[in-house]
């Protein structure tokens, strides 16, 4: 399948159209499907499905919302992207605080589950050929960060330096 991405008119303005593309893009394809299917949440679904609204929540979390109460105010306005995820609108922070409460252990097991099923259907690793070649991994335990002018970086993420063995 391939996406063709166009300006076009639009009635509605988003601050978030690189988030939009994102969006239309995985649910079109119905990439997280994998994660939301073998969960089942305590709760009635009245206006919008369980797997809808953990959705809702992820969206909120890539547009910065630092807690579920900033959704009325930063995302459920926002129809532009809503429609670009697929839907009308987002759903309201109470109900998403809703579904998040209805977690239970039994549920987190579902959600990790798919979480999993999700990272070994994409990772990489699963498919490289062991047998010929090394899988070399780039770990890097410096606390450093990656540039000087890096937004909010500072020297080091640590308050002092030790010794490599005391850590």
């Amino acid at each position: 399948m391939t996406t063709n991405i166009r300006l076009v008119a639009m009635p509605e303005e988003t601050g978030f159209a690189p988030l939009g593309v994102l969006g239309y893009c995985l649910t079109r394809t119905a990439f997280l499907d994998e994660v939301w299917s073998p969960l089942k949440l305590p709760i009635k679904e009245v206006v919008h499905e369980p797997s809808v609204k953990l959705q809702d929540v992820l969206v909120s979390i890539l547009t910065g919302c630092r807690s579920i109460s900033q959704v009325n105010t930063r995302l459920r306005s926002d129809q532009a992207l809503a429609r670009a995820w697929g839907r009308g609108q987002f759903a309201e922070q109470s109900t998403l605080a809703r579904t998040l409460d209805a977690f239970g252990a039994e549920q987190i097991v579902q959600l990790r589950q798919g979480s999993e099923a999700l990272f070994r259907r994409e990772s990489g690793v699963f498919r490289h050929p062991f047998a010929a070649e090394w899988l070399y991994l780039d770990i890097d335990l410096t606390p450093l960060p990656s540039s000087k002018h890096a937004e909010g970086s500072s020297k080091g993420k640590f308050a002092k330096k030790t010794a490599m063995g005391a850590n």
